[in-house]
């Protein structure tokens, strides 16, 4: 039987991303129109596009399933068997009929057994007909590219708004400080961001932080896409997507980012070029070259012949060699080509920069030197990064993102932590004061409510109370802790490398030569080194992934190693939920369990039931963290942990090392994480690997030193 009522509950547990207004949209179209709707294609044609706008991954097949059931729910079970397409039914004609009767046009054919389809007349407008054939022909192409084009998940389905940017034409050239107000960003039916403000003021450096997956990035697209406006008089870049791989230099692709500079050049060969011609008059030559002589001058004013120093400065600072400078850009991975991306945006110096986690893809020395470039910014930084660090030596304010609010506060991270703790402690405490008076206040109003004698002391505390403003308890985020399980305790040696030489192949050069490593059951070591040196080769030979060319890997039989990389986080299945992702990689244990294993590295409730390309970054890292616990490993080795991992989720990372009882071994570049957790450093370079003394604090002096920022 039909049970139109059962069609929201329907499309809400089939769809948990379909947007509640598509939903109420989707039902009301069906309700209103059911004795139209009578077969399966004119369901489809009614409701499918609306459907697959917003879930994008779902197939012919799933919607053809899906709409079946809405007939059912329309028709009730025996729909199929008793309705036709269109309502039609056969039936005994109870007489004859004349068709030349019917139509005239008939009577002119020589036998009716002769016409066919094309020649039957019709009255259709044959132009409306075209058209209509047009869109069916579209309808069908769409159809059929469907499977590819369902594997291409749209970035964000963010919405944004804010309040009109005031005087946004008359503002002055000068005024550069941006200012948005009543700013409201979701993303399907979950809402970032509430009637927030956000204002910045030229020449400041902003660093924006807040818990994974609440909307940091988001927030930088909106306002690099546009759908935040911001002045048009001020320029904005994003450093989002790495340089395109091709035959340009490196150097060459961050000159001609410099748009300005590029029309000049370009002006200047083509009045070269008509200087050059024969047979021009003397008043042309003569225009020529005062308008040359004009560009000259301009361009002199911009130190536009210091750009290419500038450019290769750049280059060399983010760790390209003067000869890897002259290289195409297809010649390097992708992170290398992301530093050409950063390198443009620090060419061009807009007024507005902003950043997503620049260190990502940056080796410590790198780090340095952009701390260091990024303190002398002219213009306005807005920056998403989880390296404490970094945030403390490049930023001037703070903005927390939280509770769909965005809070600035003055100073480096370390300076907001200290004045948000002291500002949620006031807040704490002026709300547990109010809440005393107001209990106080009211125990003397219920006992001398019908005293007739304090009936004006009555009222004026009553009318006290509801002069008070209302205060709320102070929303705590909830803590967050990585936990991995614990293990037994190996016996040394565990993992060694003897007389290791290594290279990939005969005609290659040695990447290392001669090592002699060693590691123990609870060791704590970090490897560093500019990128390219070697670092995660070395991690690859630790690992056994590799082989040495000469000498000996030894390793304990009983240990196993859980390993995280960058590189598994993006191997995900981007379709399964979290859980579904454990049970694939480790079968036969109870959802009790998978959800247990995810719930210690922070993946509760609903995220453990959403699918991977849901997650944010941080959060995906979280999951890979979980999968590799689900091993129940005795000893981690980690290759850049924290890319993705907000500050404090970073330093959960660190104590869930400190109490693992196994051994850690790993590659990061995020100082707080090392600090915490690292008892030896190894330093890679030169084709060796070298304890050094000192540590972290010798390592700083020792790039500082390179990059002659101190003495």
């Amino acid at each position: 039987m039909a049970n139109i009522d059962a069609i929201p509950a329907y499309l809400a547990a089939t769809f948990p991303t379909l947007p509640s207004e598509i939903k109420d949209y989707v039902s009301s179209i069906l309700k209103e129109n059911v004795d139209e709707l009578r077969t399966l294609e004119d369901v489809v044609e009614a409701v499918g596009d609306h459907i697959q706008c917003y879930v994008q991954e779902l197939c012919n097949d799933g919607l053809n399933q899906t709409c079946q059931q809405l007939l059912q729910f329309l028709h009730g079970e025996n729909l199929p068997s008793k309705i036709e397409k269109h309502g039609a039914t056969t039936k005994k004609l109870e007489q004859a009929v004349d068709m030349a009767a019917e139509n005239p046009s008939f009577a002119e054919m020589e036998s009716i057994w002769k016409v066919q389809a094309r020649d039957v007349p019709t009255s259709v407008d044959k132009k409306k007909l075209g058209k209509a054939e047009n869109r069916a022909a579209q309808k069908i192409e769409q159809r059929d590219a469907e499977p590819v084009a369902r594997k291409k998940r749209p970035e964000s389905s963010a919405t944004a708004s804010q309040a009109p940017v005031k005087d946004l034409g008359t503002r002055g050239s000068n005024v550069k400080d941006v200012k948005l107000e009543s700013v409201d960003i979701s993303i399907g039916t979950k809402q970032l961001l509430s009637c927030a403000d956000l204002t910045m003021a030229y020449g400041r450096r902003y660093g924006l932080v807040g818990r994974n997956g609440i909307g940091k990035t988001t927030l930088l697209k909106m306002i690099s896409s546009g759908q935040l406006r911001i002045p048009s008089g001020i320029t904005l870049l994003a450093v989002e997507q790495e340089v395109e791989g091709d035959d340009t230099s490196v150097i060459d692709a961050v000159l001609s980012s410099d748009s300005r500079r590029q029309a000049m050049i370009e002006r200047e060969h083509v009045l070269q070029a008509r200087l050059n011609k024969e047979n021009i008059s003397e008043t042309e030559k003569n225009k020529w070259h005062d308008e040359l002589a004009k560009l000259y001058t301009e361009m002199e004013s911009l130190q536009l012949d210091k750009a290419p120093a500038r450019a290769a400065s750049i280059l060399y600072g983010l760790g390209f060699t003067p000869d890897e400078q002259k290289k195409p850009t297809k010649e390097f991975s992708g992170g290398w080509r992301m530093r050409v991306a950063l390198a443009r945006a620090l060419f061009v110096k807009p007024d507005l920069l902003l950043l997503d986690e620049p260190t990502n893809m940056l080796d410590m020395r790198a780090v340095y030197w952009l701390e260091g470039h990024l303190q002398q910014w002219e213009g306005t930084i807005l920056t998403v990064s989880h390296d404490r660090k970094f945030l403390n030596e490049i930023c001037t304010d703070i903005v927390h993102l939280h509770t769909r609010r965005l809070d600035h506060y003055r100073g480096n991270y370390d300076n907001f932590e200290k004045t948000m703790k002291e500002k949620l402690t006031q807040q704490q405490r002026e709300y547990e004061a109010q809440q005393t008076l107001r209990q106080h206040t009211q125990e003397f109003i219920d006992k001398f409510r019908y005293n007739a004698k304090r009936a004006a002391m009555v009222q004026s505390r009553i009318k006290m109370l509801e002069k008070l403003p209302v205060l709320h308890a102070v929303e705590l985020d909830s803590e967050i802790t990585f936990k991995f399980p614990p293990c037994e305790l190996l016996n040394n040696p565990v993992l060694q490398l003897d007389d290791a030489s290594f290279r990939y192949n005969d005609d290659s050069p040695f990447l290392f030569r001669k090592l002699n490593l060693g590691t123990h059951a609870n060791s704590r070591i970090c490897i560093v080194g500019e990128n390219g040196s070697g670092k995660t080769t070395l991690l690859k030979l630790l690992l056994g992934e590799l082989n040495p060319t000469h000498g000996l890997r030894n390793v304990n039989r009983r240990i196993r190693i859980g390993y995280f990389t960058q590189h598994h986080v993006d191997q995900l299945d981007m379709d399964m939920t979290a859980i579904e992702v454990l049970a694939h990689n480790y079968p036969g244990k109870s959802q009790e369990e998978y959800r247990t294993a995810l719930s210690h590295f922070g993946l509760v409730g609903d995220m453990a039931l959403q699918s991977v390309y849901t997650l944010s970054g941080g959060q995906k890292s979280r999951l890979a963290f979980a999968n590799i616990a689900m091993l129940n490993p005795n000893y981690l080795i980690l290759d850049e942990p924290t890319n993705h991992l907000d500050v404090e989720t970073v330093a959960a990372l660190g104590v869930a090392l400190n109490v693992f009882n196994g051994g850690v071994v790993l590659v990061s570049h995020d100082e707080q994480l090392i600090e915490m957790v690292c008892k030896e450093l190894w330093v890679v370079k030169d084709r060796m690997v070298v304890n050094l003394e000192g540590g972290l604090e010798e390592y700083r002096k020792q790039v500082y030193k390179q990059l002659q920022l101190i003495a």
